[in-house]
C-alpha cells in the first residue's frame, strides 16, 4: 500500500512533463506486466518467483525515472 503513491506519481509525471517517450512506456508496460504476475505468483506461494518479480517491476519503473532525468 505505501508503495502506491509514488510508483502513481511516477507512472503519471511523464505524460504530464511532456517527457511521454517510447522508453517510458516500456517501463510502464513492464511495470504493469511484472506487477499483475507478482499478484498471481503471490497468490500461489511462490516466494523466489515473486521476490524476482518485484524487481522487475521495479526495472521498469528506473526506465522511466532515467528518462525524466
Amino acid at each position: 500500500v505505501e508503495s502506491r503513491s509514488p510508483c502513481a506519481a511516477l507512472l503519471l509525471l511523464p505524460p504530464v512533463a511532456g517527457e511521454a517517450s517510447s522508453t517510458t512506456a516500456l517501463g510502464a508496460t513492464i511495470f504493469f506486466w511484472a506487477r499483475l504476475a507478482y499478484a498471481i505468483v503471490y497468490t500461489a506461494g511462490i516466494k523466489i518467483v515473486r521476490t524476482v518479480l518485484f524487481f522487475v517491476a521495479q526495472l521498469g519503473l528506473v526506465l522511466i525515472l532515467l528518462q525524466l532525468f
